[in-house]
């Protein structure tokens, strides 16, 4: 009976990484090339391109030998990577000061490097060179793992496990250290052949590799998301808006004023419906122009939205007239309401009207029960009343009412 057996060590390991990193740059690219991404999405793919850089310079070294320039560059790579990772994720997370500390990084990544570069061409010690770059890439990966969640504004699917994930890179750049100082005469061969530490920390990295490609991915997803619903509401705030005036329009009134008469009859209160619109508007185009009718307009819409208590809704329901729509409104106090705003208009000094009073009639109803619709209708025969009774005034609605045209 036969056994079956095999053993894994860098050398096998370092060109399955080195595959697995080019596949990710490719899917990262691929993806970027479809869809939007966001900034730290293009920081982290630059971070598995360097990763993918720092293991094909190490098989480099493996060939050609430890020549100064391949250490500098091998070395600098590492470091280069993690301050990648930490100024993306940094982004994604939304971390304040993030420029300063990725100057830090970058100072740091510089004295390290210039550190590890004086060592290969003044005084060769593959030892203390292994122990310089474990140092400071356990301090890159601490920063990484504390300093970020610590920091990060927004919270996103999978940033704090990405971020948490190098505190096992930084445990095993201690035990990287630890061996180094327990195996004698350590030398560039020991190092390639790596050992059992060597392997677990190539294997980590690769399954590090996969939890960052799904990380931001779905971070990326998640912000796309969020965009979608950002302009789905804006274009619904513009469907329900009035371009002229900013206040809502007829469609608007419909949703919300209808959902206000439904919150206030489910508390058992009453609600109110105060239609009003400007007298003689027709002649204010006539003689000032539609562009001074326009501005008028928008004047009366400010004022009357400046004065509306918590929970009201207002909107220009079409030309010159507006509806008020009133929650929690007694017969009295709505009737009331439509006097102050009376009175309002006619108190103001609208530029546009050099100096030529304005006046509006307002006709109000109210009830404990109903529709949106058969309110408006009451409110519209009302208002019909006041324009018959010779305008600038409120009138009550006492019972139904019918829709028809106002007199001008």
């Amino acid at each position: 009976m036969s056994s079956l057996s095999f053993s894994l060590n860098l050398g096998t390991l370092f060109p399955v990484l080195l595959a697995i990193t080019l596949v990710r740059v490719l899917a990262m690219l691929h993806y970027a090339s479809l869809r939007r991404v966001y900034p730290g999405f293009r920081t982290l793919m630059y971070s598995a391109l360097m990763v993918f850089s720092g293991v094909g310079l190490l098989l480099l070294r493996a060939w050609a030998g430890e020549l100064p320039m391949l250490v500098f560059l091998s070395n600098m790579a590492m470091l280069v990577q993690g301050a990648l990772v930490y100024h993306g994720l940094g982004q994604y997370g939304r971390v304040p000061r993030l420029r300063e500390r990725t100057r830090q990084n970058c100072i740091f990544i510089v004295l390290v490097s210039s550190l590890q570069l004086a060592d290969v061409l003044i005084d060769p010690n593959m030892e203390r060179r292994v122990l310089v770059l474990c140092a400071a890439a356990m301090f890159m990966s601490i920063r990484i793992a504390v300093e970020l969640p610590m920091r990060g504004v927004r919270i996103l699917p999978g940033w704090r496990i990405m971020c948490f994930s190098y505190l096992v890179t930084a445990a095993l750049q201690v035990l990287r250290a630890y061996n180094v100082l327990t195996i004698p005469e350590f030398s560039a061969l020991t190092m390639q052949t790596g050992g059992v530490i060597g392997v677990y920390a190539i294997l980590y990295r690769i399954m590090q590799g996969s939890l960052e490609l799904y990380v931001v991915f779905a971070m990326n997803s998640a912000m796309l998301e969020d965009d979608l619903h950002a302009a789905t509401a804006r274009i619904e705030h513009m469907a329900q808006t009035d371009a002229l005036t900013g206040v809502l329009n007829r469609r608007g009134l419909e949703l919300l004023g209808a959902e206000a008469l439904r919150t206030s009859f489910l508390a058992g209160d009453s609600a109110a419906v105060v239609m009003f619109d400007l007298d003689r508007f027709k002649r204010v185009n006539d003689t000032l122009g539609h562009a001074a009718g326009d501005e008028l307009l928008r004047g009366v819409a400010a004022m009357c939205q400046g004065s509306l208590r918590e929970g009201d809704v207002f909107a220009r329901y079409g030309g010159e007239e507006f509806v008020l729509v009133a929650p929690r409104t007694g017969e009295r106090e709505a009737v009331l309401l439509a006097e102050r705003l009376r009175v309002a208009v006619e108190s103001a000094l609208f530029p546009v009207m050099a100096g030529e009073r304005v006046t509006a009639s307002f006709g109000v109803a109210s009830a404990d029960q109903g529709g949106l619709e058969a309110l408006l209708q009451r409110a519209d025969a009302a208002l019909y009343a006041a324009k018959e009774s010779g305008r600038n005034r409120v009138e009550l609605s006492t019972g139904p009412g019918l829709r028809r045209e106002a007199a001008a």
